[in-house]
């Protein structure tokens, strides 16, 4: 499927390890502005001293872009809740909520979303180690099955 160069809502599943269910982020795909704001607010360097603001900058820029989630993945309270203003189960301080229980969530989208977004596809492995036919280079097999048809050993070690 090709990458939509727009901006429609996208979506992201993960597996939740506290609720053992799945979660559903919508999302709007970042700005090259964003990516690069979200790049360097990572690091700060304050005079001699260099502070790490990775987890912060996670959960604040992944709130910028999460639009909302599946229906019944939230409840507060026992009750479902939505980002929806539609939905009967709208509650309008969604995000704070989902700021404040799942920053967990949040930063793993915005892991997902703006620091691996993309890798270098890399060959199948099947196809790489497929094994070589009879009589190729890299072929051993003749020699044990010789040896098993004469009645030897198929280890060479094995008359030791």
């Amino acid at each position: 499927m090709p990458r939509d160069l727009s901006d429609e809502r996208c979506e992201m599943m993960f597996e939740d390890k506290i609720s053992n269910s799945t979660i559903t982020f919508f999302y709007y795909l970042p700005t090259t502005e964003e990516r690069i704001s979200y790049s360097s607010e990572q690091v700060i360097r304050k005079g001699n001293k260099v502070e790490n603001k990775t987890s912060e900058t996670r959960v604040k820029h992944g709130l910028k872009i999460i639009a909302g989630f599946k229906d019944g993945d939230f409840i507060v309270k026992g009750r479902p809740i939505s980002w929806d203003p539609k939905s009967p189960n709208y509650d309008p301080a969604w995000k704070t909520l989902v700021r404040k229980y799942a920053s967990d969530l949040v930063a793993a989208l915005a892991i997902m979303v703006f620091e691996v977004s993309a890798m270098a596809k890399t060959p199948d492995l099947e196809e790489e180690e497929e094994a070589p036919q009879k009589g190729e280079a890299g072929d051993t097999a003749g020699d044990a099955t010789v040896g098993a048809a004469e009645g030897k050993d198929e280890h060479p070690l094995s008359q030791i």
